[in-house]
């Protein structure tokens, strides 16, 4: 007999489908990626000038692009358990205590850390867009606010995986549901 999914998990799923729609709809920018690093290689090998496409411009095209993706990516990254951790300290104890050292972190960590850092990240986007900032190079790229705007979202997108993580986690704790544990080692 099936049990009926919690109200927690049915958030966290919830929220990890919205970012996992997320990186995958940035996923293109990998391809553009690729393509800007081997334009930018060729061209400067072989001496080719492309119109309006110059080295300064296709280098932070490059770095833009790796920004757009880590940006997009973060969010879904943590809540599949992809980032870097730790586990020297944790790799001996219970799944119960990581999970309470998971909410821990999430609580004591996590959030603050967002809550001071979100306030600034909009009031950087919204000066560079106002200002109408652009690269300091005068062949570089404009629109500087876009990739602070990215940098703003991706603040966002931890948020919410952060409040997936901790419902996981909760979700494993109160119920010890097997499918909640599966969930939250996912």
């Amino acid at each position: 007999m099936m049990l009926a999914e919690s109200p927690l998990m049915k958030i966290s799923r919830g929220i990890d489908a919205w970012l996992r729609l997320v990186a995958h709809a940035f996923s293109w920018a990998l391809l553009l990626l690729v393509f800007a690093v081997c334009l930018d290689v060729v061209t400067r090998k072989i001496g080719l000038q492309v119109p309006g496409l110059g080295s300064t411009r296709l280098q932070e095209l490059e770095w833009h692009l790796q920004a757009i993706l880590f940006c997009a990516w973060i969010g879904y990254a943590y809540t599949r358990d992809a980032h870097i951790r730790v586990d020297v300290l944790t790799s001996g104890l219970s799944h119960r205590t990581k999970c309470i050292i998971e909410i821990a972190g999430c609580i004591l960590l996590a959030f603050p850390y967002l809550l001071v850092a979100l306030p600034y990240a909009h009031q950087f986007m919204m000066v560079s867009f106002h200002q109408g900032e652009g690269s300091p190079n005068s062949s570089g790229l404009p629109y500087r606010w876009i990739i602070k705007a990215a940098l703003y979202a991706a603040f966002w997108g931890l948020m919410l995986a952060n409040i997936s993580v901790l419902l996981k986690n909760i979700a494993m704790l109160v119920s010890g549901d097997a499918e909640a544990e599966r969930a939250a080692n996912a």
